[in-house]
């Protein structure tokens, strides 16, 4: 289940839903703290379950807006109404069983900006066993609009397997803030989970579209696209991708100066074939407001 706060749909952004185009001509850089679109970091940060107070009272801030509203995100990281933003390097990756809250943050994106975003998501839970599929739902933090998929198996997301395309709304919304040395912070959203018993949730490329290539990907204000997937490869790009560990375990932070294994030799990309940029069933959905779920 899909659910997201309060507003009003306020339209697409300039480069429209679908096409995640790959940008070419990009110098990979091996310097995992230079902020960068080829260096952005899909980063989980676990928090417990959400209760609203007269200080923090949204999971969310509202994107369309100059201020920044407090809310729960790490992106203010406060239970008053003074924000300190927690960077990505920083997030907590492991929890206790029961209810909490994961949010997913493009963290380490250059100043370009972030307006839309591409990935997937993955827990092995079953009714009643770890990370209860039936009660885990997705409020976004985005105000433009979303495109979910499925595995086929499951329902689509945030049920596992399942893979998202959001946007924020590129006239008013396009995010631009910088956190400590750790680039622009985009909070894509949070998952409300509840687990039954030690389980992971983790962050995975957008693995259902049309040709079944993955996507992990990002656009920036300017509408050029950058797909982690095309450029470090399947060796790589998972690396960079974040995993919350629930009733045991460290869980894992990609957003540290040095994830394992990155990084390759640089290297330029000149040719790139098409990316498949339709979905066999597409859906949208506008901003509704939506109560947690729990046993």
């Amino acid at each position: 289940m899909i659910q997201r706060i309060s507003g009003y749909l306020r339209g697409m952004i300039a480069l429209g839903p679908l096409p995640f185009r790959p940008v070419l001509g990009i110098v990979l850089s091996c310097v995992a703290a230079d902020a960068g679109m080829e260096n952005v970091r899909f980063a989980l940060d676990y928090k417990p379950k959400f209760v609203a107070t007269k200080a923090i009272p949204h999971l969310c801030d509202t994107p369309a807006t100059i201020t920044i509203e407090p809310n729960y995100s790490p992106n203010w990281n406060s239970a008053t109404t003074t924000p300190n933003p927690l960077p990505c390097t920083s997030y907590t990756t492991a929890g206790p069983v029961g209810a909490g809250v994961v949010y997913i943050v493009v963290g380490r994106a250059g100043t370009e900006g972030v307006a839309a975003a591409s990935f997937g998501v993955t827990y092995g839970g079953s009714t009643g066993s770890g990370i209860d599929p039936q009660y885990v739902t997705f409020t976004a933090c985005a105000d433009g609009v979303l495109f979910p998929n499925n595995d086929g198996v499951h329902g689509d997301f945030p049920q596992p397997g399942g893979g998202l395309r959001i946007t924020w709304n590129n006239v008013t919304s396009c995010q631009t803030q910088v956190i400590g040395s750790a680039g622009v912070h985009a909070v894509v959203g949070s998952f409300y989970i509840y687990a039954y018993g030690p389980d992971q949730i983790s962050i995975t490329g957008n693995n259902n579209l049309q040709g079944h290539i993955p996507e992990l990907a990002v656009a920036n204000c300017a509408g050029v696209n950058t797909d982690l997937y095309q450029i470090w490869g399947p060796a790589i790009y998972l690396q960079l991708a974040g995993r919350v560990d629930i009733g045991g375990g460290w869980g894992y932070n990609p957003c540290g100066e040095t994830p394992p294994g990155c990084c390759p030799t640089p290297s330029r990309i000149t040719t790139w074939g098409r990316l498949k940029s339709t979905y066999a069933e597409t859906k949208t959905y506008e901003r509704v407001k939506g109560d947690q779920i729990e046993p």
